[in-house]
């Protein structure tokens, strides 16, 4: 089994305090209330405190009772937010962005986490609920398997919020596989509205990924004093996670013009055909037009006037002409 699961049961919210964890050290964790976040001190031993951000207790208590510097609380209470690391006064902020996979969201739409930790507290706060997040509690909770310092959290949440956007990049990529496969099958005004969607999520994921790149790089290099022995070794295999990322929404935007290529250079071959035909079929019968124009002039002086059998002449040397234009066109490999 996965150390990954769904939480088995839910995490208890209170106005704003998603859940708090206490770490025992030992990959567990217990559940505490708002009055034991806001009674907390470091020899209480380390804290795992999720708060939403939208809730008016959560956003008082970060700017106001959580001893953060003004500058980190606003970082972290931000409407908008890219992908960044600040190093403050008190501990260490990292904004990363994960896939949406709540019911009736699209996966690339990102939600945000910041995460904030002086090493003895890890607070981390979201705008939308966050699959990745509930893993680790059901890590602590559930099954033991969870992290035993805050460092380990930091890195764990990071790592697992890299993660889960995996299976959307491979999507992605087997969405433009079958386009690919299936090129000529499909009608060209359905293949372009499927290029377009394809080209429209991995624009929008790559907006965040690319930051999160150059977040994740930063982590690694200029570690906080109280990162542990693993977390270059964690953070050395996420980051080159996420530039694979990257560069595989780089080679699907890639694909996606050569097969937006194909379809300009297919629909223009098929317009040249048409013409082609066109252009044949006139070839053909202007002389024939022309002749019947001639004849159907209603002047004096017109041949056969007078002979019954004029018309069945004209048509036959009519016949004999459309053949010989044939034989020319097909000696000229016009048709």
């Amino acid at each position: 089994m996965s150390e990954y699961e769904l939480l088995a049961t839910e995490a208890p919210e209170d106005d704003g305090l998603v859940f708090a964890i206490t770490l025992t050290g030992d990959g567990r964790g217990a559940f505490a209330d708002w009055q034991a976040v806001e009674r907390w001190r470091a020899p209480d031993g380390p804290i795992w405190v999720h708060l939403d951000r939208a809730s008016t207790r959560a956003q008082t208590w970060v700017r106001h009772k959580s001893s953060l510097s003004p500058a980190t609380a606003e970082a972290l209470l931000a409407e908008e937010t890219r992908p960044r690391v600040f190093h403050g006064k008190t501990g260490l902020t990292t904004v990363i962005r994960g896939t949406n996979l709540n019911p009736g969201q699209r996966s690339e739409d990102m939600v945000a986490l910041r995460i904030w930790s002086d090493g003895m507290r890890v607070i981390t706060l979201r705008d939308q609920r966050l699959q990745s997040v509930r893993d680790i509690l059901a890590a602590l909770v559930d099954h033991g398997t969870g992290p035993a310092t805050i460092a380990e959290t930091y890195v764990r949440l990071i790592a697992r919020v890299n993660e889960r956007i995996g299976p959307a990049i491979d999507d992605i990529e087997d969405q433009i596989d079958d386009i690919e496969s299936n090129l000529g099958d499909r009608e060209a005004s359905e293949t372009r509205r499927a290029v377009a969607d394809i080209r429209q999520k991995s624009v929008i994921l790559r907006r965040y990924l690319a930051p999160q790149r150059a977040a994740m790089g930063e982590l690694l290099a200029d570690p906080p004093a109280w990162a542990g022995d693993s977390w270059r070794t964690s953070l050395r295999e996420t980051t080159d996670q996420v530039i694979g990322y990257v560069e595989e929404l780089d080679q699907v935007k890639e694909r996606a013009l050569v097969i937006k290529d194909d379809i300009v250079n297919e629909l223009a071959e098929k317009t040249n055909r048409t013409l082609y035909v066109l252009a044949v079929v006139s070839a053909i019968f202007l002389p024939l037009s022309f002749l019947t124009g001639l004849m159907g002039i209603n002047v004096g002086g017109m041949p056969g006037v007078d002979n019954d059998n004029a018309f069945w002449l004209f048509s036959g040397a009519v016949a004999v002409l459309l053949v010989v234009e044939i034989a020319i066109f097909r000696l000229l490999k016009w048709l």
